[in-house]
């Protein structure tokens, strides 16, 4: 695996050195399948390796103010409103800072892009206590691409600066998305004979698994359901807009085998927003609403679609 080299800066005033990755921590003052049903098997419990530290500490001297880009490329808030993810640059090195709201502690993590030419450092998840930022690479691509969220996923503790590997990138492109209760994540992983569905236990770091296809498809837009007792994600064949052909699969964390609600479907969809516990909403490529009854597989068109939430 190709280690990625970051650079983490904090007002705790520690400096971190990595065994796998390279991290440092210094105070400063914060800135303003293919079938057309996916072929699918009962999950399997796999217990993974659980996250281990990448760093240690020790003092480090106070930048300058100077020495930090005055306006991100990219921002986003904490849910809580607590904390505020700035990002800086599309060109290695890129930097991600991560600064309280009240102005009391600032980290900042560089990365060199692990060998992507053009890609940014993003936030992925804020945990639900406050306590946790998962972050990711994002880089640029061209091609029929249709689910991507990013390369590699690390994990930030707001209150030491310690940072953990959850997922390595390993140079390729990856679909996840955690829970709302921020207690399991869902990812697709590419083997060489299947696309399967994976969700991990965070806490326990046990994973369960669905075969997905066991030919060539692209599989994302993971959504989970409010209560995280399930989510649903596509499940596209063909390599060209024409070509494609969509799968809507419903997963129920509690039950062995996943539902494939929508089969074949002539279009990409985009979109998905839970209704409630048996609809979704899908829009496609056209900006067309659709609401899918999870229960029978019916789909209507929706005259008014449902407005994109707000960040």
């Amino acid at each position: 695996m190709r280690g990625t080299p970051f650079l983490l800066v904090a007002a705790a005033g520690i400096l971190v050195s990595a065994c796998i990755f390279e991290w440092q921590v210094t105070p400063t003052r914060p800135v303003e399948s293919q079938s057309s049903i996916p072929a699918t098997s009962a999950p399997t419990q796999e217990p993974t390796r659980s996250p281990r530290p990448t760093a240690s500490a020790s003092p480090l001297p106070t930048p300058t103010r100077a020495e930090f880009v005055p306006e991100p490329d990219f921002f986003e808030r904490s849910p809580d409103g607590q904390w505020v993810a700035n990002s800086f640059g599309y060109y290695p090195p890129i930097q991600l800072q991560v600064a309280r709201a009240d102005g009391s502690v600032a980290w900042e993590v560089e990365s060199d892009g692990d060998g992507w030419s053009e890609v940014i450092l993003r936030p992925a998840h804020w945990s639900m206590d406050g306590r946790y930022l998962y972050f990711t690479l994002a880089p640029f691509v061209d091609g029929f691409l249709l689910y991507m969220d990013g390369s590699g996923l690390q994990r930030l503790d707001l209150e030491n600066g310690q940072v953990m590997e959850v997922l390595a990138g390993e140079g390729e492109l990856q679909c996840f998305s955690f829970s709302p209760d921020s207690t399991q994540l869902a990812y697709v992983r590419s083997e060489v004979d299947s696309e399967r569905l994976i969700v991990r236990d965070l806490a326990t770091e046990e994973e369960l698994q669905w075969k997905l296809a066991a030919v060539p498809v692209q599989a994302g837009n993971i959504t989970w359901s409010p209560d995280s007792t399930g989510l649903v994600l596509l499940v596209t064949r063909g390599f060209s807009e024409g070509e494609a052909r969509t799968a809507v699969v419903l997963v129920t964390l509690s039950s062995a085998v996943p539902k494939t609600v929508l089969q074949e479907q002539p279009r990409i969809f985009y979109r998905i927003l839970w209704v409630d516990e048996h609809t979704v909403y899908l829009e496609d490529l056209t900006v067309t609403g659709w609401k899918l009854d999870l229960q029978t597989g019916e789909m209507a068109l929706t005259v008014t679609p449902v407005p994109t939430p707000v960040p």
